[in-house]
């Protein structure tokens, strides 16, 4: 008869197939990128309560113990913690910021993502971190919740730095003196009461975030707080052939609930070749899904339910920026599959973010909704066969609008140009298609019945001969 950890290893088997078979599906029918997932481990498992920590809570510091196992480990082994609360007042040795570092090869996990508990004591010192792994290879964090002792409020203010505390990331993946981790996974993991990003991946490659459940940032405020999960390449680079260069990572399947949340998922900097799909967000303080306007470019954005967003369920684009003044995203984006319902807008493409794909997306806008799909100077910009209704939305919610952008002091104003609207299915209570300013405008093939305005165009608006705005209802 197999034993326990036999049986573990091939369900891990397992499921690390369906996962390969998953990525391999989500790629437009073109060659899958390079992604790999660490191995499930087949050497010696170390119990952290054999050297010493006690899963009690408030007995002490737990993480001396938790180290010892990780630095005596090899790759194959695993770590593994009991279920049970793991308290972690000290740092490090060789990162004063950080409780505990990843090794090559070796497997953190817990019991459960609602057994074990790391609760760290960090509490708003910059850059810490409860699990870091830097230029690591084939790391694993698995079934555990990360949370902190902070006892104060959660951030709900955009626009307000606090209230703060916790430490300011879960769980980070990073690089080490220019070499960026590979390979690693992190896996049902939860994370909560966190100040600057949940789970972090910066500059590395083939990093999976799956299954985890992200919540409740200490702030939400400017400068990088308040986000669930973020995958960032190194700032003013785009350089594919380094080895820090920011690509094929994987974020699938995870849950967030962005009450507390600036941002649920962030792609940043020219990070590329990406995939963010299946995951859940429900609620956030702004955009859902954020590509932020830094350049990212070749992403994509695929089967993800977000609803009840109070900004944009996906955007691409950004105005914000205080520490690095952000513009347009980069080319080639692929948005599709989608289910986005009840968000203020579904999709938004601004600041001359270019040559974007949404296609096949289901937007249902809500009481409160003001847009379906909405392009502000996004050259090259094709939106097709997206179902678009209006459900309770009066007049106030048009499915696709093309206007002006005005920019950010001078960066990406412009209007669309060379966008591409067609056999997009568009009804209900609200509005149709909006064109307020565009050139080399290509409106054609759309299905509109709505109850509001199928179309309206601005004078000045320049859609091409053989384009044509066509619907049911009342014409603008």
């Amino acid at each position: 008869m197999p034993t326990r950890r036999q049986c573990g290893i091939v369900l891990s088997l397992l499921a690390l197939t369906l996962l390969v078979i998953t990525l391999s599906a989500c790629t437009g029918g073109g060659p899958a990128p390079s992604r790999s997932t660490p191995e499930p481990p087949a050497g010696v498992a170390y119990d952290v309560t054999e050297l010493g920590a006690d899963p009690e809570p408030g007995t002490g510091d737990d993480a001396p113990a938790i180290r010892e196992a990780l630095a005596a480990a090899e790759a194959g082994d695993e770590v593994v913690l009991p279920a049970g609360v793991y308290d972690l007042h000290s740092a490090h040795p060789d990162d004063e910021d950080a409780n505990l570092l990843l090794a090559d090869g070796v497997r953190l996990r817990g019991a459960g993502d609602d057994a074990t508990v790391l609760r760290t004591s960090f509490d708003g010192e910059d850059d810490s971190a409860v699990v870091r792994g830097l230029g690591v290879e084939d790391s694993t964090v698995s079934d555990l919740a990360i949370t902190s002792g902070h006892a104060g409020g959660l951030g709900s203010d955009p626009e307000e730095e606090g209230p703060g505390g916790g430490p300011a990331y879960g769980v980070q993946i990073g690089e080490d003196d220019g070499e960026g981790s590979r390979g690693a996974l992190v896996e049902d993991v939860s994370v909560e009461r966190f100040q600057r990003h949940g789970i972090t991946v910066k500059a590395s490659r083939e990093v999976t975030v799956t299954g985890c459940r992200v919540a409740d940032a200490t702030s939400v405020g400017p400068g990088g707080s308040g986000y669930g999960i973020a995958v960032e390449g190194p700032a003013d680079q785009r350089d594919p052939e380094a080895d820090d260069d920011s690509r094929d990572n994987v974020v699938v399947g995870n849950h967030l609930d962005g009450t507390h949340l600036r941002h649920g998922i962030l792609l940043q900097f020219a990070t590329h070749d990406n995939l963010v799909a299946d995951n859940t967000i429900t609620g956030g303080v702004l955009d859902a899904i954020d590509l932020h306007g830094e350049g990212e470019y070749d992403n994509e954005i695929r089967g993800n339910t977000i609803t009840e967003v109070g900004a944009a369920a996906i955007a691409l684009g950004n105005p914000g920026g205080t520490k690095h003044e952000h513009d347009a995203s980069g080319e080639g984006n692929w948005v599709h599959d989608n289910r986005l319902v009840g968000n203020e807008q579904g999709v938004v493409v601004v600041l001359g973010t270019p040559e974007t794909l949404v296609e096949d997306n289901e937007i249902v806008g809500e009481r409160g909704s003001v847009a379906g799909v909405e392009l502000r100077h996004a050259p090259g910009t094709v939106v097709r066969d997206n179902t678009i209704t209006g459900d309770g939305v009066g007049d106030g919610f048009w499915a696709v609008v093309l206007a002006e952008d005005g920019g950010t002091d001078g960066r990406g104003a412009g209007i669309p140009t060379d966008v591409v609207v067609t056999g997009n299915r568009i009804t209900g209570d609200g509005n149709g298609i909006d064109v307020h300013a565009g050139r080399g405008l290509d409106v054609a093939g759309n299905t509109i019945d709505v109850e509001g305005t199928p179309w309206r165009v601005a004078a000045g608006s320049e859609v091409e001969e053989g384009g044509q705005l066509s619907g049911s209802g009342r014409p603008g």
